[in-house]
């Protein structure tokens, strides 16, 4: 019997009126006495009427299991017409827009959670929902800088913002850690396009921040809000002096809450991401930190489950650092030999078409989001340096991707496809972005990754003129595209 099936048992069942049993029989008397049926005649003598209908939430797990999100988003939208304001009901918008994102649909995702939004928002009217009603954003904005709903989103985080100023009237205290939070989603979307104000913006709250926590005010939300924020700042502007003040707020959350498993766990968290983003580019560094780091969070690792896993990843960065030392040692060198099984969504047929040129090599895969959000750099800077003999080169392997003409997206197979159904997908989707520059796949047996020192995607490696590896960045941040910008033209001038 299926889950579905065992469900709807068990609802029936439930559902059976007592008058159906004569009073002066037990249950166990109305049925001990009488013939026995099996299932099937049971289920046939039963009219067809007598069946209990599935329930609204019942129709729409049964869709997503079958992965028709789209049909479910048809059943929910038909019972809100009769109760809009239910709100077991809206809760299932956020099922509703994983179905959508494992079919990455990313847009239909996207308007699942700002239904889901709209509802809540008039609703928050504390700490804790302005908190839940953040979690909902924090989703939106994941799902929207996928799609194309950039607007969408900056909209559903100002009126976030806008509602948890109003409730810091009477909560200053209790709603800083959401409203930071809030603030850190604002920011990271203003700096793709407005750097100043993204750097206003934060500077303005870090400031009200710090001085709730130079008071006998602070808490452990307000220090964990300001420590949040300052890692932000450090991570999105390259800020050494947020950097600074990040490690002499550490020492005084720790000091002011020793006991504090939240604040260790935050602790703990930013030495990774530091030392993580150091690994690349500074190993050695990055192995003075990893030392360091393990030393002082070992005393907790006992005591704090958050810390002994943070623990564990950060011991796991050892292979990332010396992958590191590797990428570093390249640049200067003749970039190895690419491996070629077929070339996507191009007329260039042989890598002598490239000679001569600047060419970023970017390595990607057709599921990996932060790779798609580079794509509108990739655009950009191929149409401002293709007249100076500029070109982009993706590099991604055969994952098991076909191409839906229906949904218009990219679809995991579950059996093996030909190189030529995923080229043909990897072509569709770069075209359904606007995406025009080469990419090649790689053999299934190729070790070109390998040669190129890649252990996260998205991977650009930067080659000048004559072959030769200027510079590797790893990630979609915004530090890592202006430097790229820059160095493409510094090379094509020469």
């Amino acid at each position: 019997m299926t889950r579905r099936n065992l469900a709807a048992c068990l609802l029936f069942a439930a559902s059976i009126p007592l008058g159906l049993i004569p009073e002066s029989q037990s249950w166990a008397q109305a049925t001990a006495g009488s013939p026995t049926q099996t299932d099937s005649e049971q289920s046939a003598a039963r009219p067809e009427s007598e069946s209990e209908p599935l329930s609204v939430e019942e129709q729409i797990q049964q869709h997503l299991e079958d992965d028709q999100p789209a049909e479910a988003a048809k059943v929910l939208a038909a019972a809100l017409e009769s109760d809009p304001d239910n709100p077991q009901l809206r809760r299932s918008h956020r099922a509703i827009s994983l179905g959508f994102l494992r079919a990455r649909n990313y847009d239909q995702a996207t308007n699942q959670l700002i239904q889901w939004f709209d509802f809540e928002l008039p609703r928050t009217d504390s700490p804790r929902a302005a908190n839940s009603l953040a979690g909902i954003i924090q989703q939106i904005s994941v799902y929207g800088m996928r799609g194309e709903k950039a607007d969408v989103v900056a909209r559903a985080i100002d009126q976030a913002i806008a509602r948890c100023r109003e409730l810091e009237s009477e909560h200053r205290i209790e709603i800083q850690s959401t409203l930071s939070r809030l603030v850190g989603l604002k920011a990271s979307a203003l700096s793709r396009d407005d750097v100043d104000a993204a750097k206003d913006l934060v500077a303005q709250e870090l400031q009200k921040l710090k001085a709730i926590n130079s008071s006998d005010d602070l808490t452990e939300g307000t220090l964990s809000a300001e420590i949040s924020l300052l890692g932000l700042s450090a991570r999105l502007f390259n800020n050494a002096d947020s950097e600074t003040r990040l490690e002499s707020l550490f020492e005084q959350a720790l000091k002011s809450f020793p006991e504090s498993e939240s604040l260790t766990v935050q602790f703990a968290s930013h030495q990774y991401s530091t030392i993580s983003s150091l690994a690349r580019e500074k190993p050695d560094e990055a192995s003075l930190r990893m030392k360091e780091a393990v030393a002082r969070l070992t005393p907790y690792e006992e005591e704090f489950r958050g810390v002994q896993t943070i623990l564990r990843n950060i011991k796991r960065l050892e292979s990332t650092i010396e992958a590191g030392r590797k990428q570093q040692a390249m640049i200067g060198k003749p970039a190895p030999p690419l491996d070629i099984d077929g070339w996507a969504n191009s007329k260039i047929t042989s890598v002598d078409d490239l000679k001569g040129k600047v060419v970023l090599y970017d390595f990607w895969a057709i599921w990996c989001g932060p790779c798609i959000a580079t794509f509108p750099h990739l655009r950009e800077w191929r149409e401002e340096f293709a007249d100076q003999g500029f070109e982009v080169v993706g590099i991604t392997r055969y994952y098991g991707y076909s191409w839906n003409e229906e949904s218009e997206t990219p679809t995991r197979s579950a059996k093996e496809l030909s190189a030529e159904v995923e080229r043909e997908a990897v072509e569709k989707f770069l075209q359904s972005k606007d995406m025009h520059h080469p990419t090649i796949l790689t053999p299934k047996d190729s070790q070109m990754q390998i040669e190129y020192g890649v252990t996260g995607i998205p991977h650009a490696v930067l080659i000048d003129r004559n072959g030769i590896v200027r510079m590797i960045k790893i990630g979609s941040g915004q530090a890592n595209a202006d430097a790229l910008y820059a160095k493409i033209k510094e090379l094509v001038a020469n």
